[in-house]
């Protein structure tokens, strides 16, 4: 199978016509029609259904040209990338992350993209989710990585590349610490710190709405802008929270870290782009944070 072949597939797919897709290729009609029969005999499969009057992809070609779409839209950026390299030539790649990737899986991608392409220079902007999409929206940022809930922004695409179960934390020495998991409306007595809601409205707003489906409201005695201080709070006894596991690398000498079990919960870990914008290497680091996740263990144990 040669690359050319499928070329001459898509733009047959793409045209429904062989003269047409001839005449766009710069090439006699003939030598098209014998590389497409060539492609079809040795994949074992017919491409198009043809009549004198017509042509029609076959559902084994419309299966075929997704893929193959993607694989020569790959194959086309890494040899721009190549070549951008060879004329010594780099660039910005502006990434915006929530801060609670920051003890996930941000640093070992942002780490590895830098190790592979020193050529590029990474600009990073930590951001709260929305802010975050509305930002690569807005073209301000080419990409993020985030930990979401599940609410989305039209327009952008998203790829998960792992799910996190969300976790209780709370101090060493209360009395459910010696648990290994935790049902949330066991915690409908206990003071909470959380997020004020003018920092992170959405994980605000999805804390509320799961305590409540649990049976209470919570009350909410201190109120932080970051995890770090969110943690900090939990270990000086001022109350407990639901955090990402990947939080329970955070003073766990302080802070005990227990499964949430009822309702189970998980939050999603995303690399997150414009739909109609590719920025130069995308398809490279959302490679490598496929990489990094598949490395990465269990946070609880």
């Amino acid at each position: 199978m040669e690359l050319r072949q499928l070329r001459y597939f898509v733009m047959v797919a793409e045209t429904l016509h062989f003269g047409r897709a001839a005449e766009q290729l710069h090439i006699a009609q003939q030598p098209l029609s014998f590389q497409i029969k060539r492609l079809e005999e040795e994949i074992g499969v017919e491409l198009f259904k043809r009549t004198t009057r017509s042509v029609a992809l076959t559902p084994a070609g419309e299966a075929l040209l997704a893929d193959v779409r993607v694989g020569l839209g790959r194959i086309d950026r890494g040899v721009e990338v190549a070549q951008r390299i060879a004329r010594g030539e780099g660039g910005k790649l502006h990434i915006g992350y929530t801060s609670n990737s920051l003890y996930s899986v941000m640093p070992p991608i942002v780490r590895q993209f830098r190790e592979r392409f020193p050529q590029f220079e990474v600009v990073l902007n930590e951001l709260a989710s929305p802010a975050l999409e509305h930002k690569i929206f807005s073209e301000e940022v080419d990409v993020g990585i985030l930990l979401f809930t599940g609410a989305r922004v039209s327009g952008l695409a998203y790829e998960t590349i792992d799910h996190e179960p969300v976790a209780i934390a709370l101090p060493k020495s209360h009395p459910l610490a010696d648990r290994a998991n935790i049902a949330l409306h066991e915690l409908a007595d206990e003071p909470f710190v959380m997020f004020a809601r003018s920092a992170n409205r959405q994980l605000f707003d999805d804390f509320i709405a799961l305590c409540h489906l649990a049976g209470f409201s919570p009350r909410i005695t201190q109120e932080a802008a970051t995890e770090s201080a969110i943690i900090g709070l939990v270990a000086a006894g001022v109350g407990v929270t639901v955090v990402a596991s990947s939080l329970s690398r955070v003073r766990p000498d302080e802070v005990a870290y227990r499964q949430l079990i009822d309702p189970p919960l998980t939050v999603e870990v995303a690399v997150v782009w414009k739909e109609e914008k590719q920025p130069p290497l995308l398809q490279e680091l959302r490679q490598i944070a496929r990489e990094v996740s598949q490395r990465a263990g269990p946070f609880l144990s």
